[in-house]
């Protein structure tokens, strides 16, 4: 695995980690801001419970069992040893607000808390507006020797900023902590794998040396196998070994040219250099260039361009993504007869497929095709670079290169190399 597709795990397994972890801390978050809520409602209830009970002393029928006597305050509040909490009045049965602030409970919530009075017969917290507002009601009846008399209401109103407020301070808290343990997964991902980062630098630093320092001397055995051949003539009793000491320092060569592409491609981590460049043309010009070849092989190379591209690309490189295609596709599926090179455009896409009539990848490689220096058979020959080349140029180019289905009622290997096309300047 190269430094750059780690780079990729490493990205993908720390925002897998940090999704995991900001839905585990939103539903803690949601819970306890429900149970803040939870527990915010009942402290009301018991609050406004208590209030109408210790009302409950001071309200009292005297003398005529008809008639109430209610001892008061000045500012509303009656009964002398009554602990401030909730607001508390008295409801006649006729509905009026006979003790306590009359202005706090409007006529139509003074009605329904007599009601509730006169059906429960006992103490009871409910829901219920008071003064438009959401509240909290608490009703205790006074009953005198013909019965109930009046009703003591206690209420308090719903006030949402306490709840809103935990509820902020409850998502600050769940944020900060997944920030920092978005953080710490990033960290410990990347101390996870740095020694997969630090064998894969020096294996793209090996690939760049080796390439280095093979190139040269493989470069004289081939000139001398050449020069070898010419001076004894293919009639020579060495004419055989020559040319295959020349043949293989030929594959030689495509390989260490495969590896110092690579290198560079690694070092460069998607900084190419762009210009426009129409793809179809380039495209053109690939074919004509390997016609012959694939002819050689057996099989007719084919082109089909739906319309122009023009991408923002380095021609060099681009043009060597669609060779390797080619290549791979004369090495392994010229047996089926035909490869087509086409190119569409789909939207703000360019996609270039490359198709054989070949057996096609089989299922158990078709995960490792582009993995470097994988070959699907030894005796195909290629340096198995050529593949993760064209990926590489694919991914500089913020495309992608793929292994598609075949298509319907068509065997084969088929590649698609997918580039976002430039954007066209807006008219004034």
């Amino acid at each position: 695995m190269s430094g750059q597709q780690l780079g990729r795990l490493r990205w993908r397994l720390t925002a897998a980690f940090a999704v995991l972890t900001f839905v585990v801390l939103a539903v803690f978050a949601t819970v306890a801001v429900l149970a803040e809520g939870q527990r915010r409602h009942e402290r009301l209830d018991a609050r406004v419970e208590q209030t109408a009970l210790a009302a409950d002393g001071y309200a009292y029928p005297q003398g005529n069992p008809s008639r109430l006597v209610v001892d008061r305050q000045p500012v509303g509040y009656f009964g002398p040893q009554r602990r401030p909490g909730a607001p508390v009045v008295v409801v006649a049965l006729d509905g009026r607000v006979i003790a306590g602030p009359r202005d706090s409970l409007d006529a139509p919530a003074a009605r329904r808390a007599l009601a509730i009075a006169q059906r429960q017969q006992d103490l009871h917290v409910y829901d219920d507006i008071a003064a438009g507002e959401d509240a909290r009601l608490a009703t205790s009846p006074i009953y005198g020797d013909d019965g109930m008399l009046a009703t003591i209401v206690a209420f308090e109103p719903l006030s949402e900023a306490g709840v809103r407020s935990a509820a902020l301070t409850i998502g600050g808290v769940a944020l900060l902590l997944w920030l920092l343990t978005a953080a710490a997964g990033w960290l410990l991902v990347g101390r996870a794998l740095a020694p997969a980062v630090a064998v894969a630098k020096r294996e793209e630093a090996f690939l760049a040396d080796a390439a280095h320092e093979l190139r040269t001397p493989v470069a004289v055995i081939r000139a001398r196998a050449e020069q070898a051949l010419r001076e004894e003539g293919e009639s020579a009793p060495a004419a055989g070994a020559l040319r295959s000491i020349e043949q293989a320092a030929e594959r030689a060569s495509g390989t260490i040219a495969d590896m110092l592409e690579l290198a560079r491609l690694d070092a460069r981590r998607g900084r190419v250099e762009r210009e426009p460049l129409r793809l179809d043309l380039l495209l053109e010009q690939v074919a004509d260039d390997y016609r012959e070849q694939a002819s050689a092989a057996g099989a007719e190379l084919r082109t089909r361009v739906d319309a122009e591209a023009v991408v923002e690309g380095d021609e060099r490189l681009l043009a060597r993504s669609i060779a390797n295609l080619v290549e791979n596709a004369i090495r392994y599926g010229a047996v089926g007869g035909e490869i087509e090179l086409s190119l569409e455009r789909d939207g703000d896409l360019a996609r270039i497929a490359v198709a054989d009539r070949g057996p096609g990848v089989p299922p158990a490689q078709q995960a490792a095709v582009f993995d470097r220096f994988h070959r699907a058979t030894a005796a195909a020959g290629g340096s198995g670079l050529g593949l993760p080349i064209a990926r590489l140029v694919a991914e500089a180019h913020d495309g992608t290169l793929e292994l598609a289905p075949p298509q319907e009622g068509r065997p084969g290997a088929r590649f698609v190399l997918t580039l976002p096309l430039r954007a066209t300047p807006a008219r004034s």
